[in-house]
């Protein structure tokens, strides 16, 4: 008779080769392939992680680029908001 414990992993390994099958994706089929599959995602992770920050800043350098002011105008439009919250509150204080 079967371990219903074996018999639960047998499936569940099925159910991953499946998924990995449909993905495209290879099946390590031993713990240093499995090790080694993994240490190259995580490269590849790191590596697609440090593109993206770095296509972001180019993204934040052309905006200013296109729109050198638009920084300024919105640390402008901040300090005038502080600016007019602050005399509202005054306001209110005094009641006017």
């Amino acid at each position: 008779m079967d371990d219903p414990i074996n018999h639960v992993a047998q499936e569940q390994r099925r159910a991953l080769g499946f998924m990995l099958d449909s993905l495209g994706l290879r099946h390590a089929h031993d713990e240093v392939a499995r090790r080694e599959r993994i240490a190259e995602l995580e490269r590849t992770v790191t590596a697609l992680l440090a593109e993206n920050s770095a296509l972001r800043a180019e993204a934040r350098e052309l905006e200013h680029q296109l729109y050198p002011l638009e920084s300024e105008i919105a640390a402008f439009e901040r300090e005038m908001d502080g600016r007019l919250a602050l005399e509202r509150e005054r306001a209110a204080e005094n009641g006017i």
